[in-house]
């Protein structure tokens, strides 16, 4: 588990035992954030694939 998974364990113990009184979005902040990054490199990684892929091919045509 990473920094951000163990935040987010801790602030949702922390939220469900009343101890903090914050809105769910923000005890799930960490889990989100990190989503969204994983999502992103995802994103680039898929992209850099296509971009490899087309100049592959473009590199047989000529």
């Amino acid at each position: 588990m990473g920094i951000a998974e163990v935040l987010t364990v801790v602030f949702i113990v922390l939220k469900l035992t009343d101890v903090i009184s914050w809105s769910w979005w923000l005890v799930l902040l960490p889990a989100i954030i990190s989503f969204s990054i994983y999502i992103i490199i995802l994103v680039v990684k898929l992209i850099m694939v296509i971009i490899a892929v087309v100049a592959v091919k473009n590199r047989k045509e000529v």
